[in-house]
């Protein structure tokens, strides 16, 4: 391809405009005079329509001052705004030959990513073994490996290296004999993290334990419970519960009531014998079995 180069005909110092020659002093003079006389200066209501006047004439000068740069401005940037469009329209025509050399490059480096994604993955098929279906290859790729700069020994090592920490995982995590042995297999196969496996099982030991506390409490407060009642029905069965008697002294004990024998026979249960004992206890009756 020929060299294509951008070659300007005439010298680019040359080029350089002059700096505009005005008559920047002498009019800056003229305005600061100008000014002056304004300087201080109040208005009353009845010069109002004056003051109008002044600030419309001052608004005019500085319009007409800003249209003159603009119309300059205009001239001196007309030979570099042609050159700029110019050069624009060279850059399009040749962009549109760089898109389509750049289609063709992105079309024959996506074939060789898809190329070497299929040796990879034929790779990984090949050496999964046992692991088929516990370590998708999806859960291991790298997107690094199909670039260009990392060689397929470098991503065949990578894969090696992940069934052989699999291999090694397994065997240590039989070799904790956990009651949760396919628990924790599963959790390791999940995110490939041996720490993370051992992590679990040291929590699912402490939650076995706490539900193991937990149920050996129940279980001896419900025994306690058991026992208790039974004592007490027992109690009730082969001992006269006589309430105390409060001691006081003869003189000021009440004429006693009247006493009246009643003997009956009821058929109750556990719970309702209990509260008629605590009945007959706490209304001072004597009683006796039968």
């Amino acid at each position: 391809m020929s060299e294509l180069a951008l070659v300007m005909k005439t010298p680019v110092e040359q080029l350089i405009p002059a700096m505009l020659a005005w008559n920047n002093t002498e009019l800056m003079a003229q305005v600061e005079a100008t000014l002056k006389q304004y300087q201080g200066l109040t208005y009353t209501d009845e010069q109002m329509g004056e003051a109008k006047k002044d600030k419309a004439a001052l608004n005019a000068f500085i319009k007409a001052l800003n249209d003159e740069r603009i119309r300059i401005g205009k001239v001196y940037a007309a030979p570099y705004d042609r050159f700029k469009a110019e050069v624009d329209e060279v850059i399009a025509k040749v962009k549109e030959t760089v898109g389509e050399i750049d289609a063709q490059v992105t079309a024959h480096d996506q074939a060789i990513k898809e190329k070497k994604q299929a040796d990879i993955l034929a790779y990984f098929e090949s050496v999964i073994g046992e692991f088929a279906g516990l370590i998708p290859y999806e859960r291991i790729h790298n997107p690094k490996w199909l670039n260009v700069s990392v060689r397929m020994p470098a991503v065949q090592a990578d894969i090696d290296k992940v069934i052989e920490g699999a291999r090694n995982a397994v065997v240590a995590i039989e070799a904790l004999h956990s009651e949760d042995e396919e628990t924790l297999k599963a959790y390791y196969f999940r995110n490939l993290d041996l720490g993370a496996a051992l992590t679990e099982n040291e929590r699912l030991k402490q939650e076995r334990a706490r539900v193991a506390e937990l149920k050996a409490k129940k279980e001896a407060e419900a025994k306690a419970r058991a026992e208790a009642e039974a004592a007490a029905l027992e109690a009730a069965k082969t001992s006269p519960m006589v309430a105390p008697a409060e001691e006081i002294t003869p003189a000021a004990a009440p004429e006693a009531p009247k006493l009246i024998p009643l003997d009956f026979h009821v058929e109750v249960t556990l719970e309702q014998a209990k509260a008629l004992q605590r009945f007959l206890v706490e209304n001072n009756i004597k009683y006796s079995k039968i």
